[in-house]
């Protein structure tokens, strides 16, 4: 059987469903000795929310990355000759999908690779890299979006997915700022990001359609796509093309 490449997991998912899960069960068998018998039912949503946790391991979770990919890719479409750079690319998800579809040009994935952030790494995005076969085509390095280690109007396209609503609310203009200023007048930046979070403070609407003008963009749309896993819910790529 071949090898399958890892792009990560849904780190907070699987936190989330151990946590509750472990407690429930604690519960249930606590009651069921001290209390009641029937307190050994919660045993049931706790068996539940541990399958849950850990049932990316299954390989849902992964079908589900590539299938984003694609739906990403249908969107922003890769064209033969010109250089992507993905920011926050992970596993090098997106970037390994773009080397895969393009015949020449260049590709670059940038990250910073903190712990617990899914669980990839540097070497990780190279070893994607070998098994989707593109290992000559696409190159990782660290880089931090507030802080992009190349020169001004060098990419024709700018991608990330699920990275930027990551930063620190203070700190996210200058990734704007930086993702902006390395694209080309007329390139695209693209970002997957989810709907909203109020605990950090990210939310797609207009005033984000607005901030993303007053920087540099024009023709800024929101294209809804639908995440099955690990919970149905509604995410928006970010398109917007640079105007100066």
């Amino acid at each position: 059987m071949s090898e399958k490449p890892f792009y990560g997991f849904p780190t907070w998912h699987i936190i989330i469903n151990l946590f509750y899960g472990i407690v429930l069960l604690a519960i249930a068998l606590t009651g069921f000795f001290l209390v009641h018998s029937l307190m050994i039912i919660l045993a049931i949503p706790a068996a539940y929310l541990l399958w849950k946790g850990i049932s990316w391991r299954k390989g849902g979770f992964l079908e589900e990355k590539l299938r984003i990919r694609e739906e990403f890719m249908k969107i922003v479409k890769p064209v033969d000759g010109e250089r992507v750079l993905d920011v926050g690319t992970g596993g090098g998800l997106l970037a390994i999908g773009y080397a895969k579809a393009m015949k020449n040009g260049e590709v670059v994935g940038i990250d910073i690779w903190m712990p617990m952030a899914g669980g990839t790494s540097l070497e990780n995005a190279l070893k994607n890299a070998e098994i989707e076969g593109v290992a000559d085509r696409v190159k990782f390095r660290k880089g931090d979006a507030r802080n992009i280690p190349f020169p001004d109007n060098y990419f024709d396209k700018v991608i990330a997915s699920f990275a930027i609503h990551t930063i620190h609310y203070k700190e996210r203009d200058k990734a704007f700022k930086e993702m902006i200023r390395v694209l080309k007048v007329g390139g695209v930046l693209a970002i997957l990001e989810p709907e909203a979070d109020r605990w950090i403070k990210w939310r797609v609407d207009e005033k984000l359609k607005e901030k993303l003008e007053s920087l540099g963009l024009k023709h800024v749309q929101f294209h809804p796509l639908t995440i099955k896993y690990p919970k149905k819910r509604t995410a928006y790529l970010i398109v917007g093309i640079k105007s100066k």
